[in-house]
């Protein structure tokens, strides 16, 4: 069978090289590889996955995966039945890898009827559980109509039949009996193999063996078990393993010759199918965990629209950060409304410490991040555009400076983020030139964010240089600025609970109001610190 489907990328898509990013440091500075986990699985003889390759910009690659997103969120089932298949394809790329090398013909044959089985299982289990579900995504379509080609077909019917006149299905071998003949110096003489079981061996003791407390059934060890990995070296290993598909060789060869023409007739075509699926089932699989982990804690998670590439959109309503929900369960959960419009696609965020200001910053970035992922983003409802980049500039330690003082370690990296951005690019700083006086910071940082307006780009700017928003016009006012610089300012909330919390609010800053907020929270007003002390 030729058939060929993704659950990522369109049909004909080759645009893979071309619609990518090229710097992925915002990656890690923002966590996004802490909320899509990625597990690193190539002992399992798959290559491990690199977030970063499934980062996209093409508007169409990401309506179609969000489309897939859409249906598997809509229906839990199709994420169960995922997670249930995917360690199961991973064991059949595993025992290809290992059938490609083995050299002996009966080896590698018993090899592909694991597979076989192990396939038959797979389909069994994406027939019964997938095909249930009215999707509308033309990923999942297309899915389900291969899955259905399978699992309705008469060939596949056969291959079951087949498979099953096999007195002892190769995957249901859970252990081997070895008999064992010593010499008077218990150096072993020779060996056998007594009987294949269906069970596993376990762990015991000589005492309770004698006393006759052990399992009835015999499948109790004298000692514990013993991890072959661990007490032998490779070669050891290798030699072990030899050996004992020696012995099954010796009792299956009359067996597999009788099904050989099964193999030839089945074994590729059917399990490429799975293979070419299976890194688009584990990326999904990943942002479905996270996805699912937002919504069953309360927190709003939602398809995002995709607005043109020109409309330079990002705009959300009760967006707020998931990594807080992960690192403090509990907490409370702060949620803000933003966008970029015509008046505003650069703004300067200014408020108290610990106001949620670079919390704010990072939420704008993962919804971003997320979006260009493909997946439901952390909010009520969101419209969003792709951008051609994503990049940061946050505080770090100066241990890698190159003699530099920070100042100039600080101008020298951000010249360089400088030089990869462009009018489609999305650039968010924190707390940038806070290593100098306030007079050269404003000086840089104005310098800066007049070159970005005058750029086009979109981004965000936290600092606590509280002149930069009264230079807004300044800014605006410059003959080549094409996109406009506004203000954002974190003002403290009372809850009815009698509690606080800082929410964003678009408007020009009272210089002096962040101080009176904690001077007021901390009683260092005058009359306060007066009647203190009288």
């Amino acid at each position: 069978m030729a058939e060929e489907v993704s659950l990522l990328y369109p049909p004909g898509y080759d645009g893979y090289d071309r619609d990518g990013f090229t710097n992925f440091d915002f990656v890690s500075n923002l966590g996004i590889d802490g909320l899509i986990f990625l597990r690193r699985e190539s002992f399992l003889g798959v290559p491990n996955l690199e977030l970063k390759t499934f980062f996209t910009k093409n508007p169409e690659v990401l309506a179609y995966r969000i489309d897939v997103v859409d249906d598997i969120f809509q229906n839990r089932g199709i994420y169960d039945v995922f997670c249930k298949t995917v360690p199961m394809i991973q064991n059949i790329c595993d025992m290809r890898r290992v059938n490609n090398q083995s050299d002996m013909t009966t080896e590698s044959n018993l090899f592909s009827i694991k597979i076989l089985e192990m396939y038959i299982e797979i389909i069994d289990a994406l027939g019964e559980e997938l095909l249930k579900y009215e999707v509308k995504s033309q990923g999942l379509k297309g899915f389900q109509d291969i899955v259905r080609s399978r699992y309705e077909s008469e060939e596949f019917k056969n291959l079951k039949s087949e498979l099953t006149k096999m007195e002892t299905r190769i995957g249901n071998i859970k252990s081997i009996t070895l008999g064992i003949n010593m010499n008077g110096s218990l150096q072993v003489r020779e060996a056998g193999l007594v009987s294949i079981n269906t069970k596993e061996y376990r762990n015991g003791n000589i005492v309770e063996k004698l006393l006759g407390k052990s399992d009835k059934d015999g499948y109790a060890c004298l000692t514990d078990l013993s991890n072959v990995l661990k007490i032998m070296d490779k070669h050891e290993h290798l030699a072990f393993q030899n050996t004992i598909n020696y012995a099954l060789n010796q009792v299956f060869r009359k067996t597999v010759r009788n099904f050989e023409p099964l193999i030839n007739k089945y074994f590729s075509g059917s399990t490429d199918f799975l293979v070419s699926v299976l890194n688009d089932l584990r990326f999904l699989n990943a942002g479905m965990k996270f996805i699912f982990e937002m919504s069953d804690r309360g927190l709003p998670m939602c398809k995002p629209e995709i607005a043109t590439v020109s409309d330079k959109k990002c705009t959300f309503k009760d967006g707020f950060n998931p990594m807080v929900a992960i690192k403090v369960p509990g907490a409370e959960i702060v949620k803000n409304d933003f966008e970029f419009d015509d008046n505003g696609r650069f703004y300067i965020i200014t408020g108290p410490n610990h106001g949620g200001k670079s919390v704010f910053l990072y939420t704008v970035g993962m919804i971003q991040s997320l979006f260009q992922l493909g997946l439901y983003v952390p909010a009520t409802s969101a419209v969003i555009s792709p951008v051609g980049g994503i990049f940061t500039h946050f505080p770090s330690s100066d241990e890698n400076n190159y003699g530099k003082g920070r100042l100039e370690f600080e101008c020298d990296k951000l010249s360089n983020v400088l030089d990869m951005v462009d009018a489609d690019s999305m650039i968010l700083l924190d707390e940038a030139f806070a290593s100098t006086s306030g007079t050269e910071a404003s000086y840089i940082a104005s310098e800066v964010i007049t070159a970005l307006g005058i750029i086009g780009l979109r981004g965000l700017f936290v600092t606590h240089i509280h002149d930069l928003p009264m230079k807004i016009e300044e800014f605006n006012s410059h003959i080549d600025n094409k996109s406009k610089i506004d203000n954002l300012v974190a003002q403290m909330e009372s809850k009815e609970n009698g509690s606080r919390s800082y929410k964003l609010k678009r408007t020009t800053p009272d210089g002096l109001s962040y101080a009176r907020d904690i001077a007021k929270k901390y009683g260092l007003e005058l009359d306060k610190i007066i009647n203190r002390n009288s």
